[in-house]
């Protein structure tokens, strides 16, 4: 009985495993959209996020609309409302993939913006990348949209800070967050150091070592 339980536990996580759904994570200051299934990276792409003054929203979405061709609709900062029909005029690219009223994921008839906070609240893609992940995800898949300026990342020989500028200015390169996202590793790296350069705003991503094994 005991050996028909386990097989019958084993057949149901395989199964689980391979119709698990895969779902997008953004962090917005990275500017990164990663595809994760099974906990792995599966795709990753370089994207445009939203400007200070429309700002990409954080929070757990899900993709509920999917549009190959679609129209804009210009918002109300425009003065001009005239649908712009698909083709090389349209900003949102070949492909649209709503999670929020008004906010998708899309295409661009331009990639040189990409890597950017330019977009009005959106997350923009090389329009080939936008055809790609199109038929990667489904109604339904989540969205999972954070805000976060420092991570800590574990390497062989030690403890490494992964800063990004603050493009929203919510003041969260400071000290006393380090400090906070440090003490589960406190026991295992001893000797940390906060850098300087973290008390000096950034203008670009750095990776600073902060504690040897």
């Amino acid at each position: 009985m005991r050996v028909l339980l386990c097989v019958f536990y084993l057949l149901v996580t395989c199964v689980s495993l391979a119709f698990a759904q895969p779902e997008i994570r953004v962090n917005i200051p990275a500017f990164k959209l990663l595809l994760i299934e099974n906990d792995q990276i599966i795709k990753e792409y370089n994207i445009a996020v939203g400007t200070p003054y429309e700002q990409t929203p954080t929070g757990a979405f899900k993709i509920f609309y999917k549009e190959q061709n679609p129209t804009w609709i210009p918002g109300s900062n425009f003065n001009d409302h005239t649908p712009v029909p698909p083709g090389p005029e349209n900003p949102l690219g070949t492909r649209w993939m709503e999670f929020k009223t008004n906010y998708g994921i899309h295409g661009t008839n331009k990639g040189w913006d990409i890597s950017y906070p330019v977009s009005g609240g959106c997350l923009r893609m090389q329009d080939s990348d936008a055809r790609e992940i199109y038929e990667l995800v489904q109604i339904g898949t989540p969205v999972i949209i954070t805000y976060e300026t420092l991570l800590l990342i574990e390497k062989p020989d030690g403890l490494y800070l992964k800063a990004f500028p603050d493009i929203y200015n919510r003041g969260t390169n400071t000290t006393a967050r380090l400090l906070e996202f440090y003490q589960p590793y406190a026991s295992k790296y001893p000797n940390f150091k906060i850098p300087q350069s973290l008390t000096q705003p950034i203008d670009t991503p750095v990776e600073l070592k902060l504690s040897s094994k």
